[in-house]
């Protein structure tokens, strides 16, 4: 299947589901992203602590629109 295809067959599986099961698909993406956020930050920064890696990574994936600890 040429991705072009598979794109709209996706699209159209989407649009057959309630709004409730495209959002936790939605979070659910959100999550395995940040995983590899965190993954990267923690390859980068070998010595930073856990809550450390996870103020990096929600500052890239906000775009630094998160701060705080």
């Amino acid at each position: 299947m040429k991705p072009e295809k598979g794109a709209g067959k996706q699209v159209e599986i989407y649009r057959g589901m309630s709004g409730k099961e495209r959002l936790k698909i939605a979070f659910e993406m959100w999550d395995i992203a940040f995983a590899q956020v965190k993954a990267s930050e923690k390859s980068l920064n070998p010595n930073l602590n856990e809550k450390e890696i996870e103020r990096r990574a929600r500052q890239r994936m906000t775009d630094g629109a998160i701060r705080g600890s």
